[in-house]
């Protein structure tokens, strides 16, 4: 998944490079103790469920087994008696020292680095798909990048545009292309972020990308060179007639002004009084929970509950509910999603279908409803993210694995619209006829999906059924 929710901007590759990794400083026992201290206290009291503190640190000593410098029989021996030891221990201190001893034993400097941060990861790697460590380097980047959109498809890094005018688009790299590899380190099971991390650097150096390609027999190898790439803007706009449609890519710190800017403008541009929203969330995969909470304010009636966290500290287990409402109630809406639509786009296209306020279509989005949590660990040694909450729709159901299914699924390749099974029956059928009618005689090229939502716009069917 690109980004499960979380409250810092997700890591997209634009504007941001990778800030360059210091040598290695000594490493005493009271760093590594204070840091697997600070992150066993974070696991333990806040990630999303309860955990055993015996396990994580289980987890953190058998990962050291897969490091240089641990293949020896004795070596892998010692590791499991102090796993062992780790087990019978009361308390997190002598658990703490007990690992802290096992990275001693590797040599000062890059190596105790190495296992140091093997550890951390063995211990976060046992929770659940998002939760992750954080480099120092994703958290403070340099201004380069080769300027990638990147989604994580059937576990394979796949492009999804490179930006206009990027070192990646220059260099010919294609959507759907799937990287395979960078700078010769695979991709396959690498967490998203770290794969941005390794594209961005120095503006001025190269990063070789191997790619594959459908169609292409062969792999594909690009390299681009790092520079500056001007981030692509969150919120579009567009009228078609009195319908306005408005594409939200991402919620970033800048979302939410700048759609209620969006919102002045096409109330004043329409060519009569608002006679419809389109709210395009295909492809957004999310970001900042508060600007969740504003998107679908703008929108829903004051004091609406868009959701609700359920986790185990007081941030993570509240409702949500919308503010600041903008859109008058009396426009019809219609919110479009794909498989790409994303955690904090999921709570708003289900608060949109929970309270019917929108007509959804489009394909059934990702189901990545948890939020993660950065939390700083002491002595630069990044941070992790953590899962501190999951999110249940306005009406009560997870949306974690589950996602949101549209009211009307379309089907872009075969141009088929179909309702969903729930509304089947007291769909209006006019809607539904020209709907279909505007999908089946859409041009080549053209974007069937807003077409679809323009059509069940119509005037003389302007509610959402």
């Amino acid at each position: 998944m690109i980004c499960a929710m979380r409250r810092l901007t997700c890591a997209l590759l634009f504007a941001s490079g990778l800030a360059q990794t210091p040598l290695a400083a000594a490493m005493a026992r009271p760093e590594i103790e204070a840091t697997l201290a600070a992150a066993m206290t974070q696991i333990v009291d806040q990630y999303v469920d309860p955990v055993d503190p015996r396990i994580l640190m289980a987890n953190g000593l058998q990962a050291l087994k897969a490091l240089p410098g641990a293949e020896q029989p004795s070596r892998q021996a010692a590791i499991e008696q102090s796993v062992v030891a780790a087990q019978q221990a009361e308390g997190m201190t002598p658990q703490t020292r007990i690992l802290a001893g096992e990275i001693l034993r590797f040599a000062d400097g890059a190596p105790r680095e190495t296992a140091l941060n093997a550890a951390l990861r063995g211990m976060v790697a046992s929770l659940d798909a998002y939760s992750r460590v954080a480099t120092p380097a994703e958290l403070a980047p340099p201004p380069a990048s080769v300027g990638l959109e990147l989604t994580m498809r059937d576990g394979a890094l796949t492009i999804v545009r490179p930006l206009p005018g990027s070192p990646g688009e220059r260099v010919g790299i294609q959507a759907g292309d799937i990287v395979t590899s960078i700078d010769g380190r695979a991709t396959e099971r690498l967490p998203l972020p770290e794969a941005v991390a390794l594209l961005r650097g120095t503006p001025g150096t190269p990063v070789m990308v191997a790619l594959r390609r459908a169609g292409a027999g062969d792999t594909i190898v690009v390299q681009p060179v790092r520079g500056p790439v001007q981030a692509p803007p969150t919120v579009r706009w567009e009228m078609h007639g009195a319908v306005a449609v408005i594409r939200v890519a991402a919620f970033d710190s800048t979302t939410g002004g700048k759609l209620r800017e969006a919102f002045d403008a096409v109330s004043a541009r329409a060519d009569a009084p608002l006679a419809g929203l389109v709210l395009d969330l295909r492809g957004n995969a999310g970001g900042l929970l508060d600007v969740s909470e504003q998107v679908a304010g703008l929108v829903l009636r004051e004091g609406s509950r868009i959701g609700s966290l359920l986790g185990r500290t007081p941030a993570d287990a509240r409702p949500l509910r919308a503010r600041d409402h903008v859109v008058p109630h009396d426009v019809p809406v219609v919110v479009l999603v794909d498989h790409r639509t994303a955690a904090g786009a999921e709570i708003v296209a289900a608060a949109m279908q929970d309270h019917r306020r929108a007509l959804l279509i489009g394909a059934k989005t990702v189901g990545a409803g948890t939020i993660q949590t950065v939390l700083a660990l002491p002595t630069d040694q990044g941070a992790l993210v953590l899962t501190t909450a999951r999110v249940h729709r306005a009406g009560g159901d997870p949306l974690d694995a589950v996602g949101v299914s549209p009211d009307l699924l379309l089907d872009d390749a075969t141009r088929q619209i179909a309702v969903h099974a729930d509304m089947a029956a007291d769909f209006n059928p006019t809607v539904l006829q020209q709907v279909r009618t505007a999908v089946a005689t859409a041009s080549a090229g053209a974007d069937v999906a807003v077409l679809a939502a323009l059509a069940a716009l119509k005037p003389a069917t302007s509610k959402p059924q």
